[in-house]
Formats: structure tokens, C-alpha cells, sequence
């Protein structure tokens, strides 16, 4: 096999492999798709390619100096898929698909197929399977904030605190303002989804609470 039809193998199976873990993200409706991930990976791996047969003609030359560019310039890609939606951060994952896209790429235009295969197939079954166990656990672990306004009055106050308490839901942080006769509450808790709704139906029974945002 010559050296450019090799290359051009190389190439063929970056695009499959792109194109395999983007076509699930593309069927999940996200933001890096079908052909986002084809091109980072066939980039990665073409920068490889590039990087070995200049280093092989150059006495002395490090082979890994232009793939070790890949993992820093993909790493400013991946930082923009993230975006801070009020208290939820998006696009983690997003990212960290873009990063392991990008070292399918890398370890193909290396030669290593099988090991960019395994790692694919691997991505895949994350994408694919994870997603469910992560709904599972969001189950028994939510956050959100509580934004409470409630009579001036301190015995109020402990009530509402006893509430949280006593429905297993622990307070990660408190703010607390006085302001025209009210307390201004807000209370961010992480705790089970249906204990989080006993504590909403609780605070909305209390005689102390004048208003709840949830």
C-alpha cells in the first residue's frame, strides 16, 4: 500500500468514526451534530498525518509537537459549547465529546484503528446508555432554589427551616434580606424530587408564607 492511499485509509475511517458518535449526537438534537464531529476528528487525524511524515523527514524532530497543538487548540472549541444557564451549566458534555472526537482523530492518523474503534464504540455506549442512569440519579439528587417570602417574624423562620429538615433535603446555601415588614428568602437545596415537592406543598400550607418561586 502506498504512503498516500494509507493516509487516505486513515482518513476514511476518522470520517466513519466521526460520523458514527455525531449521527447519535445529531439524533439527541445537540449542539455539536453529524458534521461537527466528522471534521473534528478527519482535522485530527489529517494533523497527525501531517505531524508523523514531517517529523520522519527531519532528523530529530519530535512527532508528537503539532498532535500536542490538537489537544490545546480543541480545548478552546470545547470552552465554546459551554454556556451558564442561571444556576445550570450546559455543554459539558458537549465538550467532552468534541475532546474524545478529537483523540479518535489523533490515534487513527497515528495508525492505531482498533484503538480509536474501541474508544468510539466506547463514546457510544456512554451516549447512548449513561443518559438513563444520569435520569436515575437525578431522581434521588435535584437542586433548586427557593425563593421564599414570609412574615417578619423569627419563629416563622424556624418553621420554615424545620421543614427543610425534616424532609431530608439539605441546604447547600441561604440568603436572607429584610425588606418592607417581609423576610426575603432564598434557599438553595439539594435533596429527591419527591421530597422537594412535599417541601413546596409544605411551604405552601405554612400561615408564615406570603409567597414561594420554585
Amino acid at each position: 500500500m502506498t504512503l498516500l492511499a494509507q493516509d487516505s485509509l486513515s482518513l476514511l475511517i476518522a470520517l466513519c468514526l466521526g460520523a458514527a458518535i455525531g449521527l447519535e449526537r445529531e439524533l439527541s438534537d445537540k449542539a455539536a451534530g453529524l458534521r461537527t464531529n466528522i471534521l473534528i476528528c478527519v482535522g485530527s487525524c489529517l494533523f497527525s498525518i501531517l505531524s508523523r511524515e514531517v517529523a520522519a523527514g527531519v532528523p530529530g524532530a519530535d512527532i508528537t509537537r503539532l498532535a500536542a497543538q490538537i489537544i490545546s487548540g480543541i480545548g478552546f472549541l470545547g470552552a465554546g459549547a459551554i454556556m451558564r444557564e442561571g444556576e445550570h451549566v450546559t455543554g459539558l458534555t458537549t465538550a467532552a465529546t468534541i475532546w474524545v472526537v478529537s483523540a479518535i482523530g489523533v490515534a487513527v492518523g497515528f495508525g492505531h484503528y482498533a484503538l480509536g474503534a474501541i474508544t468510539a464504540v466506547l463514546t457510544l455506549i456512554v451516549q447512548s446508555i449513561f443518559p438513563h442512569l444520569d435520569t436515575l440519579i437525578d431522581e434521588l439528587r435535584q437542586r433548586h432554589t427557593f425563593r421564599i417570602v414570609s412574615n417578619l417574624d423569627d419563629e416563622g423562620l424556624e418553621e420554615i427551616k424545620t421543614i427543610f429538615r425534616v424532609a431530608d433535603v439539605k441546604i447547600l446555601r441561604r440568603k436572607l434580606m429584610k425588606k418592607g415588614g417581609f423576610y426575603y428568602s432564598e434557599w438553595y437545596a439539594s435533596g429527591p424530587r419527591l421530597e422537594q415537592k412535599e417541601v413546596v406543598r409544605k411551604l405552601l400550607d405554612n400561615k408564615h408564607v406570603r409567597e414561594l418561586t420554585y
